[in-house]
């Protein structure tokens, strides 16, 4: 199979041919995700997760509109939408991924800016062994930040949907019109419900990839048309290909 992105390690973007493989292990769970990882290429990206990033080992660099510097043991608060990507290559950051999908919350709805996280939160964050840990960090920290409850039906047809669901199937699905499933989508999610249909499609392709590890039935079971598709998506919303993003994580599901 032939590979054709890489990224320039010192900017974070995809150019023709090989680079730096992330390496590492990821949970997977409903409306989240826990990566424990080494930074390999990654172009800067936007996606509809919250994100929360730990430098574990050295400084980390966070790159996008408004570029930060975390030492080692701080982490930051990214909120859904904002560009960024991470760097350099080779050095070791925890990072959660959450959205409204987790409890039906969107607890972190008013986040528009890069935030620190207080040292007790961090500390918490570093003392993460498994993905139950991570799953109650997370519950704790969104407890701690305030939340407000997602449109049940909107959840519930998201949890029904399967990886040909067009934006009209869902609005049917939820006896909604497609515009008032778009206006729901975009206050509990920030996004319109085409965007969210592609997050979980990408989900399902990477709980594929994770079973077979074979790139044609991953980008198939996540709805794609082929694996350019698939790797189009993975790369505009998480700034990596399968190849240089996927390969060397050891991933598993969280009921």
């Amino acid at each position: 199979m032939a590979w054709h992105a890489r990224t320039d390690s010192k900017r974070g973007d995809v150019v023709n041919g090989k680079g730096s493989p992330w390496s590492g292990a990821m949970t997977l769970g409903m409306g989240w995700a826990w990566l424990d990882a080494r930074i390999g290429d990654n172009r800067a990206h936007r996606h509809v997760a919250h994100q929360i990033s730990l430098a574990l080992d050295d400084e980390c660099e966070i790159g996008g509109s408004s570029p930060l510097r975390l030492r080692q043991g701080d982490a930051l608060l990214i909120p859904a939408g904002t560009l960024h990507c991470l760097a350099p290559a080779g050095i070791a950051v925890r990072t959660i991924y959450v959205d409204p999908m987790f409890r039906g919350r969107n607890s972190l709805a008013a986040q528009t800016v890069c935030t620190r996280l207080n040292r007790d939160d961090a500390s918490a964050l570093l003392a993460i062994q498994d993905g139950k840990q991570a799953r109650q960090w997370i519950a704790d920290f969104l407890g701690l930040v305030g939340s407000r409850i997602i449109d049940r039906r909107l959840r519930a047809g998201l949890a029904e949907s399967d990886a040909d669901t067009s934006t009209t199937a869902l609005a049917g699905m939820i006896g909604l019109s497609p515009a008032r499933v778009r206006e729901i989508a975009v206050r509990d999610f920030g996004v319109p419900p085409s965007k969210l249909l592609q997050w979980l499609q990408l989900q399902r392709a990477i709980d594929a990839l994770r079973q077979s590890r074979n790139l044609a039935d991953a980008a198939a079971t996540g709805g794609f048309s082929d694996q350019a598709h698939f790797t189009r998506r993975l790369v505009e919303w998480f700034g990596v290909t399968p190849a240089s993003g996927l390969n060397g994580l050891d991933i598993s599901v969280s009921d």
